[in-house]
């Protein structure tokens, strides 16, 4: 192992952020309006194909007469994110108008995601477990500077996707819009206190409305750019748990989108072990089953140690009687 093994496995470990960082922060936006969301997986089932099946609509080979290059990826990421975000409207029909338990409804989506992932295979694939491979992609770039670091270190700042930085960057605005505007305020009202919100003349519904279509959107945004840009193409299974770690950085975060950062990112290179540093003296001793294990024992280890000194939004998972009728 050398420094250009661990600069490649810190790219991928950014491709891992991306995804855990994406989803955990539609997590965020659910949770901290009040709904608990543990269906991110089934949202990122649902961005997968649907984001892979709008690339192959629309940036598909000139033959089909609706190639649009790049913008056609781009068309096919926002698709993923729509349809997640239409997929999370189950959730918050059951969750707010109906006031289901959160953790049946999430657990529910997480299964219906499945089967609908297959069935939607067979719209726009003629197949059920996987689309064709060699889809396009947007156009990798190197970041300045950073990429010509000497010693191999730079490869991590090479070929990325700029989906990644999208990602990374997004940390300003939504701390931003959480913390320094009205309607964060009231979105994060809404979570710890939705009797007092209500009282203030503020709709609590159309909130946690808001925040779970938001954490569908980004949801099916990760699981989206995990088909087109990552793999290429869509096949069943292909999320790993990855909804689940998502989840678990949001904890682990505290609800706070500058932790989660930090804490995706963590997660993001015990993902990236497995791949790129399986041949390191400790690692390599190891089975491959146990390396494979590595990303979700961490998950594990760190739940257990830390999930004591978190607190989530006080309202977080309780049914709220005025949430159906506003």
């Amino acid at each position: 192992m050398d420094l250009q093994d661990i600069g490649a496995a810190i790219r991928i470990a950014f491709i891992y952020f991306t995804i855990v960082y994406l989803t955990g922060l539609g997590g965020l936006f659910s949770e901290r309006s009040g709904i608990v969301n543990i269906g991110l997986e089934g949202l990122m089932v649902v961005g997968t194909v649907s984001g892979a099946a709008g690339v192959a609509l629309f940036a598909g080979p000139a033959s089909d007469g609706l190639e649009l290059g790049p913008g056609g990826v781009v068309l096919g990421l926002l698709i993923g994110a729509l349809c997640g975000a239409l997929f999370a409207s189950v959730h918050a029909v059951a969750t707010i108008n109906f006031r289901v338990d959160h953790i049946v409804s999430g657990v529910v989506i997480n299964l219906v995601a499945v089967g609908l992932a297959r069935f939607l295979s067979y719209v726009f694939f003629e197949q059920a477990t996987q689309s064709d491979p060699g889809g396009p992609h947007l156009s990798r770039f190197d970041i300045p500077l950073l990429s010509d670091i000497p010693g191999g270190l730079g490869v991590a700042f090479q070929n990325l996707s700029p989906v990644v930085i999208f990602a990374a960057l997004l940390v300003f605005p939504v701390t931003y819009v959480l913390y320094r505007t009205r309607w964060g305020l009231r979105l994060r009202s809404a979570g710890e206190n939705p009797e007092a919100t209500r009282s203030l003349g503020v709709a609590v519904a159309p909130l946690r409305w808001q925040g779970v279509l938001l954490s569908g959107a980004l949801a099916g945004l990760a699981g989206g750019f995990l088909s087109v840009e990552v793999v290429g193409n869509w096949r069943e299974g292909q999320t790993l748990g990855l909804g689940f770690i998502s989840l678990a950085a949001l904890i682990l975060s505290n609800w706070d989108p500058r932790r989660l950062m930090v804490v995706a990112f963590l997660f993001g290179f015990a993902l990236a072990i497995p791949l790129r540093l399986d041949d390191a003296p400790v690692i390599s001793a190891l089975p491959d089953q146990f390396i494979n294990m590595i990303p979700y024992v961490v998950t594990i280890v760190a739940i257990a140690g830390f999930v004591g000194r978190v607190r989530p939004p006080a309202a977080a998972g309780r049914a709220y009687e005025g949430a159906g009728g506003g």
